[in-house]
């Protein structure tokens, strides 16, 4: 089987490279069985053509000269888009190139099935590219911020429509977002429930033993964009709580976003710009090192699609979202606790490579014209 994966947001290149890699962690699961193409925007500096992490990857231009261009990648597509004019107007320009950068390729590479990550923009390029005559098996998976964002646009449900005539299969990340986009159809999508994976083999306990804290009382740790949705603003006012009880925990923020200089303000407002460190976007290698030294990982609450994979007391603790006196004392009850029984077992079962085989049905199917 070959296959093209179609992305809108892809590392640019190297291990230390901040930008979310788990579409690359996929093309490359999936590449020790099948033949994996990836296509993602261009940026300035970056190759048309690379291979990067034992996958070629292919990079289109949607607005020339390069440098200017402004929808993909830096803050990522949703705050650029709220952020500039600019990359508002090039959207019509990136479907464009992308449908044609899809539809060239995929004949180029012989590729069966096209794999378009994210509804909007990508999971559209490929459904233009794939048209009604069915060039080749379209599956498109929704993440999340896409799903948010199809229902909102001007005749969401007629464009859902016409996107999912000419998608074979949909995937969507949690739960919530299959019934968004049910709700946004006004009909059943059928799409698989399929949470991304996990590298098992680099975050295993044991991987960096010698690394401590770099608080004496040792520290919380959360891991990831810092926009609204996150609700790092209750994780502050919870940490706040926790401390009143065990002063010396602290918390270390990796990751980056819009709300960087509100949490931080925040932070001083409740008197814990001692207690916390905002340590930026950082690669794997250090995420997997700072998981080896915290005391707990604050995901999320009850929120988005951790429900799909947290059973409360079996591999991990829920709290009620937006409720900080509930996180409070979820974060309390794991740090008297040990680790949960469930926790590796869990994470196997979302390894890449068990991931990358329930997608590989899903291409089959697709082929057969079955569905999700």
């Amino acid at each position: 089987m070959r296959v093209l994966i179609a992305t809108s947001t892809f590392p640019l290149g190297g291990e230390s490279d901040a930008t979310p890699r788990f579409v690359l962690d996929l093309a490359q699961a999936l590449a020790r069985t099948v033949d994996v193409t990836v296509l993602a925007p261009g940026a300035p500096g970056v190759p048309a053509r690379d291979r990067l992490g034992g996958v070629d990857v292919h990079r289109f231009d949607y607005f020339r000269p390069r440098r200017l261009q402004r929808l993909a990648y830096h803050a990522g597509m949703p705050d650029n888009l709220r952020r500039s004019a600019w990359a508002r107007a090039q959207v019509p320009g990136y479907l464009a190139c992308a449908a044609r950068a899809i539809r060239r390729l995929a004949a180029e590479t012989g590729a069966e099935v096209v794999h378009s990550h994210w509804a909007l923009p990508q999971g559209l390029a490929g459904a233009w590219a794939r048209g009604r005559r069915r060039r080749f098996a379209h599956v498109a998976t929704l993440h999340g911020s896409d799903a948010h964002l199809l229902a909102q646009v001007p005749a969401a449900r007629t464009l859902a429509r016409w996107v999912d005539a000419r998608c074979d299969a949909w995937i969507a990340a949690a739960s919530p977002l299959r019934h968004r986009l049910d709700a946004t159809l006004g009909r059943p999508s059928r799409a698989t429930v399929l949470p991304v994976g996990v590298d098992t083999r680099r975050f295993r306990v044991g991987c960096d033993e010698g690394r401590g804290s770099p608080f004496p009382g040792g520290h919380l740790l959360f891991v990831g964009r810092l926009v609204p949705i996150k609700g790092v603003d209750v994780l502050l006012q919870s940490l706040a709580r926790v401390r009143a009880t065990d002063p010396g925990l602290e918390l270390v923020v990796l990751g980056d976003g819009p709300e960087a200089p509100r949490l931080r303000a925040r932070c001083r407002a409740l008197g814990l710009a001692d207690a916390v460190r905002f340590a930026g976007a950082v690669g794997q290698d250090e995420v997997a090192a700072a998981l080896q030294a915290c005391r707990a990982v604050v995901v999320a609450s009850d929120a988005g699609g951790i429900a799909d994979v947290v059973t409360p007391g079996h591999d991990g603790w829920l709290a009620r979202a937006g409720d900080a006196d509930d996180l409070a004392r979820a974060i309390a009850k794991a740090l008297a606790s040990p680790a949960p029984p469930g926790a590796r077992k869990t994470a196997e079962a979302h390894d890449w490579r068990v991931v990358a085989e329930r997608h590989l049905a899903i291409y089959e199917s697709s082929l057969r014209g079955v569905g999700g």
